[in-house]
């Protein structure tokens, strides 16, 4: 109950230019002189959570209503935060899409990719590791601008011009019978040991998640300095490990190439400061 009057109290927090604090620290109420809804919170911090829809079909979305232009809500069936234009809903995704950066090189998903795995006779569970993912490119057409230098063989992304790049990575999903985790993940091995790959980064999808009913979309994006010769590339990782194990008993999931949601895909940009 003291916490409800709590939150009200913050909420009614209104100074003569109806601005408004919602705070976690009865001592720090009143909101920045610049922002009409001044929300704070302390370490650690609690995060401002958005309404959320299933598919962004079952917003609503209201057309020629300027009215409701920038209105936000997320996407669970593509993991996509999506803003109102006044005519209809637009994935911020795309809005980085079509910005085109000066120096931009894409890559896309040409094929499916399955990871799988058997319980051994003597097991608890089982696992699959580093399975490449398929990348490709249409040449010139893949790449925006002409001083981003990197090249593609046997999927496998090397870095011909030392600079700091933003990798920006997403593929779909669809999970056989609940396995405890799946991982998408960002790869690196440098110049010095170009076999030696290791994770960068990783998005994961796990059995705690599967009762939400939807496939998984995987999105990832780093900030990170790359040398020549260092080499990229994406792989996929599973594991499944029931509660209780049934040798013989096997789980799999499929990487998407291509879903109803979109394409996979994989997009360097050059971070120009």
């Amino acid at each position: 109950m003291k916490k409800t009057h709590f939150m009200l109290f913050c909420m009614l927090t209104v100074n003569g230019y109806a601005q408004v604090s919602i705070s976690t620290n009865p001592s720090d109420h009143e909101p920045h002189p610049n922002a009409i809804l001044d929300v704070k919170s302390t370490t650690p911090a609690k995060a401002v959570l958005l309404p959320s829809v299933p598919q962004i079909s079952s917003a609503a979305s209201p057309v020629g209503d300027d009215t409701f232009k920038g209105a936000l809500v997320y996407s669970k069936n593509n993991a996509s935060v999506y803003e109102h234009d006044g005519t209809r809903w637009k994935s911020t995704y795309d809005y980085i899409v079509e910005t085109k950066p000066q120096y931009l090189a894409h890559f896309s998903r040409p094929s499916n990719v399955t990871l799988s795995c058997t319980i051994p006779f003597l097991g608890n569970g089982c696992s699959v590791s580093n399975i490449v993912i398929p990348i490709s490119s249409s040449g010139a057409s893949d790449f925006q601008g002409t001083n981003i230098n990197l090249s593609l063989a046997s999927n496998i992304i090397t870095v011909n011009e030392a600079a700091l790049y933003r990798i920006t990575y997403r593929s779909y999903a669809v999970l056989g019978p609940a396995p405890t985790e799946v991982r998408l993940k960002l790869q690196k091995a440098s110049a010095a040991t170009p076999t030696n790959f290791t994770d960068i980064d990783s998005q994961s999808f796990t059995s705690d998640n599967a009762s939400l009913g939807y496939n998984p979309v995987f999105n990832g994006s780093i900030v990170t300095q790359l040398n020549v010769g260092d080499k990229i590339r994406l792989a996929g990782y599973m594991q499944y490990f029931p509660a209780i194990p049934f040798p013989g008993i096997s789980v799999s999931s499929i990487f998407q190439n291509n879903g109803t949601n979109g394409t996979g895909e994989l997009v360097f940009e050059k971070v120009i400061l």
